[in-house]
């Protein structure tokens, strides 16, 4: 083994000048002091981008703030929770909120408290949405924006784990320019039908994107959720059910949005509700229906029925034809790429042998394949609030098929309910189609009796 050789003369220049950086004498860095310049309101600052909001948005140009201001403020949302923003955060004082832009991931968390330094920033916007960021530059649509800030330089930190205390609003209360910006709880929502079963962020592409998800409230008012595709539930299956989500309202162009800011305030917990749909009556023991009565051609109301447009804006309507009356479905001359309509009846006591039987008849056959336009299924567990979380059993009856003439009626043949004591349950009538596959479907004297 060679021995490891030492130079006398290196050994003495690194004495030297191990001892020449102890004692040269050096003062450390002076610390920088963050001197607070004139605390002024979201609002105050908003107004300077005023008049550069109201042109074109290719004509517009961010606005440096030259004046000593400071925003004071708590941070109610940031990109330090759940991935769902990126090198952002949302401050709010009294007067409103405003997004803070980064050159990189902020350090800024929920309920932190701020003052943000503003001079030599400057106020832009993204969709109509004011944002105060760095040095502005061009984007890849010829846009002028504001690029981040440094947050080193202008923010300072007072203090941590600060309350944020939502605004409890409506849908129609959020898409109004007061609460932009602004952290709002909607209480009483759901997402809408095509939403359901999707993910909130878009995941089928090469690479994940943002996407948009509409949320509606009982009475049909909606808001899009919008998602970022790096978000941590961005694969997350959206829920069937109603409640309340918690987040900031932001536009873009028209359409107002809200930001999910922690995924643990998105709580649908609820039964679904169903915009403008009655309650199903009390039980029965036996239902006779043949549609005479009923105005031609208009949506059919019946008490302590309901009657559902699950997809589409169609419903199951009463008819009158060649001296029939009947109840139609179709998705003839409708323009929609999905339609899906339940006219379900009241429930039915089934503690003793009840007897199923109606008539279908179709017109115009459309669909394609194996697609069929119609079901028909019981339910025991349905509660007419939540279409999705109840068992649908399919029944098995002869209805009206293909090669079957048209507008003629055929018998569905008695069928056997089943028998439970002290149960009831729903007969749903169901139809698929849509503006191409467009078949009209038609059911008429609907009846459940006892057996004689």
């Amino acid at each position: 083994m060679k021995s490891k050789r030492y130079i006398p003369g290196l050994l003495l220049l690194i004495s030297i000048f191990a001892v020449s950086c102890v004692d040269n004498n050096e003062n450390d860095p002076p610390v920088r002091k963050f001197v607070t310049d004139t605390i002024v309101t979201v609002q105050q600052v908003k107004a300077l981008y005023k008049d550069q909001l109201a042109l074109n948005y290719k004509l517009r140009i961010p606005v440096e703030i030259v004046h000593g201001w400071a925003l004071s403020g708590i941070i109610t949302a940031s990109d330090k929770k759940d991935g769902n923003l990126y090198k952002e955060a949302f401050i709010q004082d009294a007067t409103g909120g405003l997004r803070l832009l980064f050159e990189s991931t902020s350090g800024l968390y929920i309920g932190d408290s701020v003052i943000v330094n503003l001079k030599g920033l400057y106020i832009g916007d993204y969709g109509d949405f004011w944002q105060v960021g760095g040095e502005p530059y061009v984007d890849d649509s010829g846009s002028i924006r504001v690029s981040g800030m440094n947050m080193d330089k202008q923010v300072l930190k007072l203090s941590i784990n600060n309350p944020t205390y939502p605004d409890t609003i409506t849908v129609a209360q959020a898409k109004s320019s007061a609460y932009l910006g602004k952290l709002v709880a909607l209480k009483g929502v759901q997402f809408t039908d095509d939403a359901v079963n999707q993910t909130y962020g878009d995941l089928s592409g090469e690479a994940p994107a943002s996407a948009n998800r509409d949320l509606m409230d009982c009475d049909k008012k909606k808001i899009i959720v919008r998602t970022s595709g790096y978000a941590s539930f961005a694969d997350d299956t959206i829920s069937d059910m109603n409640g309340t989500i918690t987040g900031i309202v932001t536009i873009f162009s028209s359409d107002y949005q809200l930001i999910i800011r922690d995924f643990k305030e998105v709580k649908l917990t609820n039964d679904r509700c169903w915009p403008g749909i009655p309650d199903l009556g009390t039980p029965v023991e036996t239902i006779y229906l043949n549609f005479e009565g009923f105005p031609n051609n208009t949506d059919l109301k019946i008490t302590g029925w309901q009657n559902i447009a699950q997809y589409g804006d169609r419903v199951w309507r009463s008819m009158y034809k060649n001296g029939l009356n009947y109840s139609q479905a179709t998705g003839y001359n409708s323009s929609l790429g999905s339609m899906v309509a339940w006219l379900i009846t009241r429930p039915v006591s089934i503690s003793t042998q009840k007897v199923l039987s109606f008539q279908t008849a179709k017109e115009y056959w459309a669909h394609k394949g194996n697609n069929i336009p119609f079901q028909v299924f019981y339910s025991t567990d349905y509660t007419g609030k939540n279409l999705f979380t109840a068992t649908w059993i399919p029944i098995n009856a002869t209805i009206a098929g293909y090669n079957d003439a048209d507008n003629t009626f055929i018998s569905s043949g008695n069928i056997n309910l089943p028998i439970q004591n002290g149960k009831s349950c729903v007969i749903a009538f169901k139809y698929t189609g849509s503006e191409t596959e467009s078949t009209s479907f038609r059911i008429d004297n609907i009846s459940v009796t006892t057996v004689r």
